[in-house]
């Protein structure tokens, strides 16, 4: 039976409860630079480096050796142009000593429609993915994907070229070998995670999709293992973790938030009939 607590309060004190490398990730999205002010206290673009920097130390300590911390972010415009705070945020965390192995890409199908007369809509958003060490937990089999149709005529008669590794046409020093496809019916996907926007009213100005967090939950962690979301929301990421069989531990510090988690959560249960003690 898989554990949720939720607490109200700042993270930053609320983890002192918790022991050194208890989580095997952290999955969050905070509140976004200067933005949702009548929702989240709001903070410049310029000071949200040290904002979140400021979290560093307890996310460090009650993160697991080979843990993962991923954080969904997108940056903002500022007079016309990318104001970059989020770069300057993983550069600082990373001067903190934090290990950022990958740049994953959330896909949105069904992004809001709009008009700018300098740039196009906002498509996606950032999830980068921090590590404390160059060793930690994957399970790339958990989230593999069907190779596709394509295979059945392109590998049915493997000759020439097609028959052994061979370098690119244009001399770009990159091979490939097709015979390395052959009898696969999975493989990976790329750093990209397509899931659509949530349209409707949740109680909450940020919701993001729950395959979104079930995507890096079933990456980066493995039934049992601990999950927390330190600015948690509506509480999707506790959705995609009691649905993978994972303990989970949210913190908000607005009650109304944590009163939309509860809820959710309890809903969730009542709909799949799921067991797990709700704290």
């Amino acid at each position: 039976m898989s554990d949720v607590n939720i607490h109200l309060g700042d993270c930053r004190e609320v983890l002192q409860e918790y022991p050194d490398r208890h989580f095997n990730l952290i999955f969050t999205s905070p509140p976004y630079a200067d933005a949702r002010k009548n929702h989240y206290d709001s903070i410049l673009p310029d000071e949200f480096p040290d904002f979140f920097c400021s979290f560093h130390g307890q996310f460090w300590r009650v993160l697991a050796d080979d843990g993962s911390l991923v954080i969904n972010i997108k940056d903002k415009v500022v007079d016309g142009v990318r104001n970059r705070y989020v770069w300057k945020t993983i550069m600082a965390l990373s001067d903190l000593g934090w290990r950022c192995v990958d740049d994953y890409l959330w896909i949105k199908p069904n992004a809001m429609p709009g008009y700018w007369s300098n740039r196009l809509r906002d498509e996606w958003e950032y999830c980068f993915h921090l590590t404390k060490q160059k060793e930690f937990a994957m399970y790339q089999d958990a989230v593999k994907k069907p190779i596709g149709d394509w295979t059945e005529k392109r590998l049915a008669n493997l000759n020439g070229k097609s028959a052994e590794r061979h370098n690119s046409e244009n001399n770009s020093g990159f091979g490939r070998d097709l015979r390395n496809w052959e009898g696969k019916e999975y493989v990976l996907p790329g750093n990209t995670v397509t899931a659509a926007v949530v349209g409707k009213n949740l109680g909450h100005p940020a919701v993001f999709p729950i395959p979104l967090a079930e995507f890096f939950v079933k990456l980066f962690t493995k039934e049992g293992d601990n999950v927390l979301d330190p600015f948690g929301g509506s509480g999707t990421t506790a959705l995609a973790a009691l649905r993978l069989d994972r303990n989970v531990v949210l913190i908000d510090n607005k009650p109304e938030y944590v009163d939309v988690a509860k809820s959710r959560i309890e809903k969730m249960q009542i709909e799949l009939g799921f067991q797990y003690k709700l704290w």
